[in-house]
């Protein structure tokens, strides 16, 4: 008897969702009518923020520094330890102003390394940081080692990119890797979720630290929304996994599902207006235990942790993980009340009540992407190595 009350539960909160978002897509019509016109702004956002050459020659001549560092840090065995780029920049949803996320990677055999031998592991990495600080080559060192992933982050001064620096992060690579590849199977994907972000960015909603949604949340979120478009646009991922969800089977796997959403003809800006609006449909649900779930495709029902989540992101490769988890009171009030407000403005927007520049300010603010310097140096061996970023501007 209470297993049908809970299904029925459940049944009546996803169908809520439901109905909520037909009323909200009604309710916003006429921003999805003009959203031929904000799709010009969306693209001139992504045209002027997406990464130029030098952007990716400088990260991979960072991730080349690192790995030399590393080396004379804890020795070389046989090629270990390496170090390994991970998140938006392996994604492809960076843009300049992007940290670069890194795990310095040891060959075990495949064990888990314990925690305190990672946060061992990255004292050394501080020790010869702070070394390097002294000649002005770096700033801003912090070791976070009380986090449920400890990291040691530095500032590069030659490149002004933030480099987030942890231990055997085989989860971030694995998740990253399968991002990377569910992009192949439609390019609305890759370009909405950075539109996505440079949006989160712009109103400081994009921090796990400060209790709103982390890089992988927003990216989630837009693949959900895509699955539960008609006609889909994304696969549910269950189906993507169906022989492992390991990286490689996942490649071969979305070979099978290339261009899966051609039969949905909707613009980036139509997207974009109708995600917006499938969040604040259900803005009062999440408490009720609403959440996100990629691997079935569609909004499935989940007991919250009294005091742990306010929203609820399943964790596509670990089905008891919440990505969204940081999310706290505040931090969900701010989110909901940038929703609420970029609604009105696409509002204003398509009634002819505000410009598009004006627009395209308050949604992703001004466009603040500018050349930084190209030399970045390192006190690698001793006290005299120096390696340079090649100059491509």
């Amino acid at each position: 008897m209470i297993s049908e009350i809970m299904a029925s539960s459940k049944e009546a909160l996803l169908k809520e969702a439901k109905n909520l978002e037909v009323q909200g897509l009604e309710k916003n019509k006429i921003a999805l009518d003009f959203a031929s016109n904000l799709d010009q702004i969306l693209n001139e956002v992504y045209i002027s923020r997406s990464p130029k050459q030098i952007h990716y020659d400088k990260r991979r001549d960072l991730v080349r520094i690192f790995n030399v560092m590393a080396k004379e840090i804890y020795g070389n065995f046989d090629g270990s330890p390496v170090v390994e780029e991970f998140g938006s920049f392996i994604m492809g949803m960076f843009d300049a102003e992007s940290d670069l996320d890194l795990s310095i990677n040891f060959m075990n055999n495949g064990a888990e390394i314990p925690r305190f031998k990672k946060i061992q592991t990255l004292r050394k990495l501080a020790k010869k940081l702070y070394s390097i600080q002294r000649g002005g080559h770096v700033s801003g060192i912090q070791t976070i080692m009380t986090a449920r992933v400890p990291i040691v982050k530095v500032i590069d001064r030659g490149t002004r990119i933030e480099c987030d620096v942890s231990v055997q992060n085989r989860d971030g690579i694995v998740k990253s890797l399968i991002i990377r590849a569910i992009s192949t199977i439609d390019e609305r994907f890759q370009k909405l979720s950075f539109l996505v972000k440079a949006w989160a960015k712009a109103h400081d909603i994009n921090s796990s630290k400060e209790r709103t949604l982390n890089s992988l949340s927003l990216i989630s979120l837009v693949a959900f929304h895509l699955q539960t478009r008609d006609p889909p646009i994304l696969p549910p991922f269950s189906a993507l996994f169906k022989d492992g969800n390991g990286p490689e089977a996942v490649m071969k796997m979305v070979q099978n599902y290339l261009n899966y959403g051609k039969r949905n003809a909707e613009s980036v800006a139509e997207l974009f207006v109708t995600l917006l609006v499938k969040l604040a449909s259900v803005e009062d649900l999440w408490q009720k235990g609403l959440c996100v779930g990629l691997c079935e495709g569609f909004w499935i029902s989940k007991a919250l942790d009294s005091g742990i989540s306010i929203m609820s992101v399943e964790d596509f490769t670990d089905k008891s993980q919440n990505v969204a988890r940081a999310v706290g009171t505040e931090g969900f009030e701010k989110i909901y009340s940038c929703i609420h407000r970029s609604l009105q403005y696409l509002g204003a927007f398509s009634e002819g009540q505000m410009q598009g520049t004006k627009l395209k300010e308050l949604l992703f603010g001004r466009d603040t992407n500018c050349s930084v310097g190209d030399s970045v140096s390192v006190d690698l061996d001793k006290s005299t190595t120096k390696l340079s970023v090649p100059n491509n501007s």
